[in-house]
């Protein structure tokens, strides 16, 4: 840097010093500053230095003047250092992560039970009904295509419970028996709350500390508020079937919960506020080289350059398509089974509770079979599943028995459980930290549009040919899915074999420790929300020193 022309001068300095010393402050904020010109004008050189590498830090001071950098958050206080969370807080921050599953799932088992009910309140049919989907379409693709710049203008603390937020707007519109227009237009606000909290919750967890089994268990979290939710809704269903809106009050009060939740407990933090900045990783080029790479220098790109590299990253349009069959064949049985075994099966009310043990099924599945999907891998997982999953649905389409159904439907979750998270263990292993955010939130919203449309091409299609028709669109999607995979599984292997030719070939170019921090893969970047305080305090203790 040039010292001429750069450096105030030392008359300016003296008459601004407290100003400048704050500013310097923002870009070292553990190196002790002591109060004299001459410490002033090495930290403003410094922090200039700094400033042209990174490019990231509030300010930058020229000559007399101060220009304020480019920042991706509003808020100023979304861009101060904070010390990591403590074990306690981080514990409580982990609770309220699985919180906001359990809303989500709550959310998406309740629809089946209530669907009939619904359809005679409103005096609908099938396909009629079914446009609440469509307007979760519309809501789920509004969160994917906003939720980067979401994220990188307020952060976490702001964008979760925001979501949760709209999904209590969509509740308050329906919980009244409002008019049919209106209680499809709810759904745009439940499902841009849905896609948006699913996003940021999702993206966070990726960065926790053992993130792969806490993300199984987040998503059993999921299963578990879908398995209670028709419970409650059926009971609506039998107790007051002309007022069964009523129910929607109670979702209400599990969102408003968990908005107060999200804000006191977060307190408005970004991830990086909770889980601290990213380590170095090895990026793999698109011409196959690899690079040592550094995500916390690239966390203040531009938003929309960020969304255009998402999208021109092939193998995550193979993981959202399939993100979209997945998630729409898991809505799509919890959705339409209590319809399909009254309409074909002969059922009375109690196959509300069906859906249920389906439910149920999912959440064990995302439990039990942690230890079944790390030994075969996450890959092989995907293919074994989906090969039951086919196997126990052409059973229920050729069985009659309503018990044999129920209790293959509840297999079928169990199969289908795990493979949420194992897609979104493999975004971490394969995209750059710096757009795991991103392409979490593209992927799990493309993924709950899929859990929109089908249902609604389900309805479509049952009003004309009938319900039976579930089990042939669910064969004949599992089976897209299972194609799709396979094209993710090669992209996969082609970026671990990059990396492992990387790490032969810096073999023994560095020492232990170098090699330890920077060969890091994205799935172990993320600190634990509650055991980084400690290594924060000895690295504070290192850059004094």
């Amino acid at each position: 840097m040039d010292r001429t022309t750069s450096h105030p001068s030392i008359h300016t300095h003296a008459s601004h010093r407290q100003t400048h010393l704050a500013d310097v402050q923002d870009y070292i904020p553990q190196e002790p500053v002591e109060p004299t010109v001459s410490a002033g004008l090495g930290m403003i050189s410094r922090a200039n230095s700094r400033a042209d590498q990174q490019g990231q830090d509030d300010t930058i001071i020229t000559g007399t003047e101060k220009v304020e950098a480019k920042s991706h958050y509003v808020f100023r206080f979304l861009r101060e250092e904070k010390p990591l969370p403590s074990k306690r807080l981080a514990g409580l921050m982990l609770a309220v992560l699985f919180l906001v599953m359990f809303l989500a799932g709550w959310n998406d088992a309740s629809q089946g039970p209530l669907l009939p009910s619904l359809q005679t309140y409103y005096s609908v049919n099938y396909l009629v009904i079914s446009t609440i989907w469509l307007a979760n379409f519309a809501g789920f693709m509004t969160s994917g295509i906003t939720n980067v710049f979401i994220t990188d203008a307020f952060g976490f603390g702001i964008a979760a419970p925001l979501g949760a937020a709209m999904q209590g707007v969509a509740y308050i519109l329906i919980c009244w028996g409002c008019p049919f227009p209106l209680f499809v237009i709810a759904y745009i606000f439940n499902g841009f709350g849905l896609g948006l909290q699913d996003a940021q919750v999702n993206s966070l967890v990726t960065r926790l500390e053992n993130s792969s089994t806490k993300m199984f268990l987040m998503h059993a979290m999921y299963g578990f508020g879908a398995t209670v939710s028709p419970f409650v809704s059926t009971a609506f269903v039998q107790h007051v079937p002309n007022h069964v809106y009523y129910y929607f009050a109670v979702s209400l009060g599990l969102a408003l919960a968990t908005v107060f939740f999200l804000v006191v407990v977060f307190k408005g933090r970004t991830d990086s506020q909770i889980v601290g900045k990213r380590q170095m990783e090895i990026r793999v080029n698109n011409d196959g080289t690899t690079t040592e790479s550094d995500p916390a220098h690239k966390e203040n790109e531009g938003s929309g350059g960020k969304m255009k590299q998402i999208l021109k990253t092939p193998v995550v349009h193979y993981m959202a398509f399939y993100m979209a069959i997945y998630v729409g064949v898991e809505v799509t049985i919890g959705g339409w089974a209590t319809s399909f075994l009254l309409d074909e099966r002969g059922g009375d009310n109690n196959s509300g509770y069906v859906t249920s043990g389906y439910f149920g099924g999912l959440t064990v599945g995302r439990v039990i079979l942690i230890p079944v999907t790390k030994r075969l891998g996450n890959h092989t997982s995907i293919y074994v599943y989906s090969l039951f999953t086919l196997v126990l649905t052409i059973i229920i389409w050729f069985t009659h028995s309503i018990v044999a159904n129920a209790v293959c439907f509840s297999l079928v979750g169990v199969f289908l459980g795990p493979m949420y998270p194992i897609v979104m263990n493999v975004v971490v292993e394969i995209i750059p930290g710096e757009l795991q955010g991103g392409t979490i939130g593209w992927i799990a919203s493309l993924g709950q549009a899929g859990s929109a449309i089908m249902p609604f091409m389900v309805g479509a299609i049952s009003e004309r040919y009938g319900v039976w028709t579930l089990q042939p669109i669910t064969l004949a999607f599992t089976i897209a899915d299972l194609l799709l995979w396979f094209l993710v599984t090669r992209a996969s292997h082609r970026h671990v074999k990059s990396i492992e030719n990387h790490k032969s070939q810096h073999k023994g170019t560095k020492d232990s420790s170098e090699t330890e921090t920077e060969s890091k893969t994205p799935a172990n970047n993320g600190d634990s929300l509650g055991a980084a305080n400690e290594r924060g305090t000895r690295s504070d203790e290192k850059d004094q020193a």
